[in-house]
């Protein structure tokens, strides 16, 4: 896993020496492990430079995923009904290691806008998405991610645990969270996380807006149609 976590958008393909480097393994225990991740599939060596990327056997399980809990098809339909009401960014996201994984997504009709990166993690302590999860997981959920390395992504990150505690509490009293500048200078966003049954939120719901056009006037017209957007993904993943 710890391989596999090294590949993004910014690192499709990857050579056996920098990835050894990136994961914290020796070469000989990194090129173990990629051949037994090719023999099942999950690995690919490129022909003409030697590379490794990701394999064909993503795609079975991602379809089986699929097939067992629709989300990625309820989520880009909330995500462009959001979208087009608010016209700004909307984005649905679910949980992983180390943040919040974009399932869904849509722009606005608009140059103005925040794009979105679907391979990007969202950290948990520097996004909405993070913030909101987490207000609201178990505490079993909450103590595992609370106990992660915090990197300060920009001059606004909140690393500290207890600046972190501060901001979940007042996200649980709100019912949903903000975020601005966490992540990304420039960025602003509006969180809330939905439920399908288990003792941690199934993911959330976000508007991302540029900085200079969010204030409290914009956060009153975006809270409705998200609060919608939750009653809908969960109305289409529970039916109730």
């Amino acid at each position: 896993m710890s391989l596999l976590d090294q590949f993004s958008a910014e690192h499709l393909e990857i050579g056996l020496t920098e990835l050894s480097q990136m994961a914290g393994l020796d070469k000989a225990a990194t090129r173990r492990l990629l051949l037994a991740l090719a023999k099942h599939g999950f690995i690919e060596q490129v022909a003409e430079t030697r590379k490794y990327r990701l394999g064909h056997g993503f795609l079975r399980l991602a379809r089986l995923r699929e097939d067992t809990v629709p989300m990625e098809r309820a989520a880009q339909e909330v995500a462009d009904w959001l979208a087009l009401e608010v016209n700004d960014t909307a984005h649905v996201a679910i949980p992983g290691a180390t943040g919040m994984t974009t399932v869904g997504y849509r722009l606005p009709n608009k140059g103005n806008c925040i794009n979105i990166i679907r391979s990007q993690v969202l950290l948990y302590h520097a996004t909405a998405s993070g913030i909101a999860f987490l207000a609201f997981a178990s505490e079993a959920t909450r103590k595992r991610v609370l106990g992660l390395k915090r990197k300060k992504e920009s001059d606004f990150t909140l690393t500290s645990k207890p600046e972190l505690m501060a901001k979940l509490e007042q996200t649980r009293a709100d019912g949903y969270s903000q975020s601005r500048n966490a992540l990304e200078v420039g960025v602003a966003s509006v969180g809330m996380a939905f439920f399908t049954g288990g003792a941690d939120p199934a993911g959330t719901v976000a508007i991302a807006v540029p900085d200079a056009n969010m204030d409290d006037a914009r956060l009153a017209e975006l809270l409705p149609p998200l609060r919608e957007a939750i009653a809908r993904i969960e109305l289409a993943l529970t039916g109730g």
